[in-house]
């Protein structure tokens, strides 16, 4: 009886200390499998660019003339911001051949309502006439990029509109007529959209104060953000690549009069890595004057506030949209510096 009641009490033994064991085990495996996370999360492994590309051509800029500034620096808490040392970059997809792009272009013109033949008015450039109304279509099948033009500066009608659309509704019109196109890509549908109030002056375009004393307004489609925090940005400071003019007219023929759609298709899905500049390199290029300003000032000096990276929507042909180092400062200075370190650039 004795040996049964010690074999009871050794297996009590067991047990206790073999639960007290498992916990202390259980214990110590989530510290150290929360320790190796903090860890991976501080020092994550560096992945070495991928440069599946090869050398990337330069980023082209439209010609512009400007005088080499001085700069200098008022940054939050005076530091450069921490940008990772490698960014991606797209692939833009382009049509096989002119004449399926000339085939698509057709397609996309007669859901806009332009079923004329087209005119070819150089390689790559066509144009599309609607009979029942003054508008006119320019595509460029080399880039998809097409402008829809009504003579609205010279309308004495639109000088009187019967109610200019609030921001709501601009939006709304602006959107179902890229969408009647199939041109409200994702991208568009769910990124930015600004809407600004135009007045017609003396034969030109120029900005209104408000929404009551406009002819006009224009609707600015901005892409959706790449990787949630790295805008897209234009040559234009303020305007999208795709915008659209929306009168006060109830005319349907007037209603849209103005738009110019210039979009990179790009799959986000499908990217190479590449080494980029740091934020001090594209400062000191900055400082020599090796920049595009998007915006410039008169003045001499400028103090840089703020440093970003971005992607730039490409305004000539070209198979790749890569990063841009973004400087804005005083007086509504902004400038580009090309991200992508010159090892991987071409000459």
């Amino acid at each position: 009886m004795s040996s049964l009641t010690h074999t009871a009490y050794m297996s009590r033994k067991i047990i206790s200390f073999g639960s007290v064991g498992l916990v202390a085990f259980l214990v110590l495996w989530s510290v150290l499998t929360s320790a190796i996370k903090s860890y991976n999360t501080a020092y994550p492994a560096v992945i070495p660019p991928t440069v599946r590309y090869g050398r990337l051509p330069k980023i082209v800029f439209p010609e512009k003339q400007f005088n080499k500034k001085t700069f200098s620096l008022e940054l939050p808490n005076d530091t450069f911001p921490k940008i990772s040392e490698q960014a991606k970059v797209y692939v833009i997809y382009r049509p096989d051949s002119l004449f399926s792009a000339l085939e698509d272009d057709s397609k996309t013109a007669a859901q806009l309502a332009f079923n004329s033949k087209p005119i070819e008015m150089r390689v790559g450039l066509y144009q599309f006439q609607n009979p029942e109304s003054s508008n006119t279509l320019i595509m460029n099948v080399f880039d998809g990029s097409f402008k829809l033009e009504y003579p609205y500066l010279n309308d004495q009608l639109l000088l009187t509109p019967e109610r200019v659309p609030d921001k709501n509704e601009a939006i709304d019109i602006a959107s179902d007529f890229l969408g009647s196109g199939d041109k409200l890509t994702d991208d568009l549908a769910n990124g930015e959209k600004n809407v600004s109030y135009w007045k017609i002056e003396m034969g030109a375009l120029k900005q209104a104060n408000s929404q009551s004393e406009a002819h006009i307004a224009r609707v600015d489609f901005f892409r959706k953000n790449i990787d949630d925090n790295l805008k897209i940005v234009t040559n234009e400071p303020e305007k999208a690549a795709i915008s659209i003019l929306v009168s006060g007219s109830s005319v349907s023929d007037k209603r849209i009069v103005e738009v110019n759609y210039k979009y990179a298709n790009i799959d986000r899905e499908s990217f190479s890595t590449y080494p980029i500049k740091s934020t001090e390199s594209a400062w000191k290029e900055l400082q020599s004057g090796n920049y595009w300003p998007v915006s410039d000032t008169e003045t001499s000096s400028v103090v840089i506030r703020r440093i970003y990276l971005a992607y730039f929507e490409p305004v000539t042909l070209t198979n790749y949209m890569q990063p841009v180092f973004v400087f804005e400062g005083d007086n509504n200075f902004i400038a580009y510096v090309p991200a992508v370190t010159d090892d991987y650039t071409q000459k």
